[in-house]
């Protein structure tokens, strides 16, 4: 299993926005053949920090979610969103 976490530091201006982008897709992605799991947190402690949890069964589900319209949407506005750079961790879990 593949498990990638994003952390998201998005301007308060921009929240709302934000949030129009990723919803839809976290739907859309919860769909996808090899999705296991797909949330999206919110820090309680900083105001507009987004975590992103995925798991996937293999990379080849992976590479099929990095086709996904929603997905690209996300990427191609989240300049505009975010404070700072997104922190990203990709990793393996044997079973």
């Amino acid at each position: 299993m593949k498990i990638i976490q994003a952390t998201f530091y998005i301007k308060n201006e921009k929240r709302e926005d934000f949030l129009k982008d990723v919803l839809p897709l976290i739907q859309s992605a919860r769909l996808e053949e090899g999705c296991l799991k797909y949330h999206l947190y919110e820090s309680i402690e900083e105001k507009n920090q987004f975590v992103m949890v995925e798991n996937w069964e293999n990379q080849e589900a992976i590479n099929r979610h990095n086709e996904n319209p929603l997905l690209k949407q996300l990427f191609a506005n989240l300049k505009e969103y975010v404070e700072k750079p997104t922190d990203l961790t990709i990793s393996n879990k044997e079973d």
